[in-house]
């Protein structure tokens, strides 16, 4: 069987054998929240926001493989309330203001607060005082704004298929994005660039007309 039926949330959904769920949902015109997901990179389930029911058992939607006759449902108590809490925190730790983003209009983050309806004010009572980190100067072709990045991983894993030379530095909050190696020997493809859910890398060819220091995310 080359084809899996599935019911998601009520809507009868035929997804490609080798499918995840989140992957047939989203080919059924069916959003269920993500960021960390990029289509052609393998899913990590990092942002851990793509969490649907299945059958009663909560599972990463991004993860788990679609299986014929699966009835899913995207939203319940719990989720609903497991995916604000982290929603809250990635905005609350994020860049305080979206003017002059160049991510602005095509950014995930911003796309899950309207979907989620996050109250700004409340995530602005949440936010710890401190001082933002400045602009890194990352290679000779990009600019990394760490105050934007929410540690999706997703440009990583983009450049893990062509130099291999961006990593996760750090642990826990701290943690941020740096080359590693030569940073001559970067191609400057932009992938990385153009899969950033948020707009915390950005070439450095676009920042005569975007500040690079401008915000991305709360406003």
């Amino acid at each position: 069987m080359d084809k899996v039926n599935l019911s998601i949330d009520g809507a009868a959904v035929i997804a490609e054998k080798g499918m995840t769920i989140l992957q047939a949902a989203l080919q059924g015109g069916i959003y269920i929240p993500h960021l960390c997901y990029y289509p052609e990179l393998k899913a990590n389930g990092i942002c851990r926001l793509c969490m649907v029911e299945v059958n009663g058992e909560t599972v990463l939607s991004c993860r788990t493989p679609a299986e014929q006759g699966m009835v899913i449902k995207t939203r319940s108590t719990e989720i609903d309330k497991a995916r604000r809490v982290n929603v809250e925190l990635l905005v609350a730790n994020h860049h305080n203001t979206c003017k002059g983003c160049w991510a602005t209009g095509k950014c995930k983050l911003q796309k899950l607060m309207a979907y989620i309806k996050i109250d700004r004010g409340r995530v602005k009572k949440m936010r710890a005082p401190s001082e933002e980190a400045p602009l890194n100067d990352l290679n000779p072709f990009l600019y990394y704004n760490s105050n934007k990045c929410v540690l999706c991983e997703i440009c990583v894993h983009a450049c893990e298929n062509v130099q291999d030379g961006l990593h996760i530095i750090g642990r826990g909050y701290p943690s941020k994005i740096a080359f590693y190696g030569d940073a001559s020997r970067c191609e400057s493809c932009r992938e990385c660039v153009v899969r950033c859910p948020v707009g915390a890398l950005m070439p450095k060819t676009d920042a005569q007309s975007v500040s690079p220091e401008s915000g991305s995310s709360a406003d």
